[in-house]
This record gives structure tokens, C-alpha cells and sequence, in this order.
């Protein structure tokens, strides 16, 4: 059996919920608006879910906007559990909205996240400093649009 094979249980987050607050989730925003269960700002640390409690986390508009990326995806990667699903979805460089929004603190492009991609030539080379032993495994990395779609799933951590 794989992971691929295997039915996680667990909370599923909604991460930067805003008004867009889903059925079936823990819908998490800084902004305590109709349809969040949670007020938590993620540049907080450590976030208040435990150490593999978490099935899937679903964050769309919210890499591009947040403090600290090594921190968000070690925060991602701690709080899943392994083999759980980390659906991103964010402004794509080459897109207008990219840099029309005056919030938004990075711009990403297909290998933004292969620093935390197992096998990969800037998780080799860089992984070791950025991802510290946080690995996923790459299912999707792909334009959608204005945004770029990323889905990864966690692999357990390594000794580092």
C-alpha cells in the first residue's frame, strides 16, 4: 500500500479563508469575518495546530503574502501529516496582479517551491538551509491562468 492508496483522517485548513470559507474545513484567517472558524495570523509561529494533525491544507492568495516563506512551509510541512496534501495556489510572476497588489512580497515561478521538492536540484543544493529536513513530494506545479497551482505532499522528516 502507498500513501496514494491510503485515506487520511484529520482536519483539513483553509488557510487566508477570508470570505471564501468552505464546508468540511477549519477555515483560518487573521480577519475575524463571517465563515472563519479560527482567527490566527500565520506569521505567528508556531501555529496552534499539533504535529500531524492536519490531512490537507488548502492556501489560496496567502504564500504570495506572508513574513517569512521558510517558516510558512516548515509551519505546513510540521502541522501534516505524511502523505497529507499541500494545495498552494498563488500569483504567478509573469502575470499583472503579481505586481499590482502592493501586499504582495514575492513573486513565484514554477521552481519557487523546489526548494522543499525532494530531488530536485535547488532542494540539493539548498534544502539542507531552507527546507531542514521538510520534504514534499511534487503531484502538480502548473500555470492556472493568473495563478500558479501547486499541490505537494508531505514526506516524513528527515534527521538533519
Amino acid at each position: 500500500m502507498t500513501t496514494h492508496d491510503v485515506v487520511l483522517e484529520g482536519t483539513r485548513l483553509n488557510l487566508g479563508a477570508g470570505t471564501d470559507a468552505l464546508p468540511g474545513y477549519v477555515n483560518v484567517d487573521r480577519a475575524d469575518v463571517a465563515g472563519v472558524d479560527e482567527v490566527w495570523d500565520l506569521d505567528v509561529t508556531p501555529w496552534p495546530w499539533a504535529d500531524e494533525s492536519v490531512r490537507e491544507i488548502r492556501a489560496f492568495d496567502v504564500f504570495e503574502h506572508v513574513d517569512d516563506p521558510l517558516a510558512f512551509m516548515a509551519e505546513c510541512h510540521r502541522v501534516l501529516q505524511t502523505g497529507g496534501l499541500l494545495n498552494i495556489h498563488t500569483t504567478h510572476w509573469q502575470t499583472e496582479n503579481s505586481f499590482t497588489d502592493p501586499t504582495h512580497r514575492r513573486f513565484c515561478t514554477e521552481h519557487t517551491f523546489d526548494y522543499w521538492i525532494a530531488g530536485t536540484e535547488y532542494n540539493r543544493r539548498y534544502g539542507p538551509a531552507y527546507a531542514g529536513g521538510r520534504h514534499f513530494e511534487k503531484k502538480l506545479i502548473a500555470r492556472d491562468g493568473q495563478e500558479l497551482a501547486v499541490l505537494l505532499t508531505r514526506l516524513p522528516r528527515e534527521a538533519t
